[in-house]
Parts: structure tokens; sequence; C-alpha cells
């Protein structure tokens, strides 16, 4: 991989966490490591107000494009984990004290 391509790779990743919904989406699944869509979604409203389902898909999209995110059929109902790779990078680009918090419940 030649330089251009190194760059450009390193910063998609950083651009994941660009929008603060996406990385607050990311950094709830990591403290909770595993999520279905419909407690996500309440648990991201009773934080910051309404998220339009379309919204949230799209961030949830964009995290498992990028390698953050596995998605999980259990019993018919889609769950969210959070992958090894975007675990550390979630730890190193938002932060352990972050992910500590929301584990919390602050």
């Amino acid at each position: 991989m030649n330089i251009e391509d190194l760059i450009f790779e390193r910063s998609k990743k950083c651009e994941v966490f660009s929008n603060s919904l996406r990385s607050f989406i990311a950094l709830l699944i990591a403290a909770k490591e595993e999520i279905s869509w419909s407690e996500l979604k309440s648990t991201l409203e009773e934080k910051v107000g309404s998220v339009n389902p379309n919204t949230l898909s799209f961030h949830i999209g964009k995290l498992m494009e990028t390698g953050f995110l596995e998605k999980l059929n259990i019993e018919g109902q889609p769950r969210y984990r959070i992958t090894e790779y975007g675990s550390s990078e979630v730890r190193r680009m938002i932060g352990e004290d972050l992910i500590k918090k929301i584990k919390e419940g602050s």
C-alpha cells in the first residue's frame, strides 16, 4: 500500500469520530459491549433527545463499514457488538474515562 492509500485509510478511521452522535453511539456500545437497536435508540434518546431512526441506522452502518461494530441476529432481533478492533480504537480515540462514566450511568 502506498503512502497516499495509508493516509486515506487512517483519515477514514479518524473521520468515524468526527460526528458527535456517532461517537456517542460507539461509546455506548463499547460500554455495554452488546446492545439491541431498540435499546440503543432508547438509551440515546434518554441522553440526547429524539433520534431519527434513519440517522441511527446511518451511523451504525458507518461504524460497521469501518470495522468498529458487528451485527448479530439473536432471536430475530438485531444486536450490535463492538469488535475487538473497535473497542481498542474507542478507548484510544474517545477515552477510557468516558466508557467508565457510561458504565457507571453518568
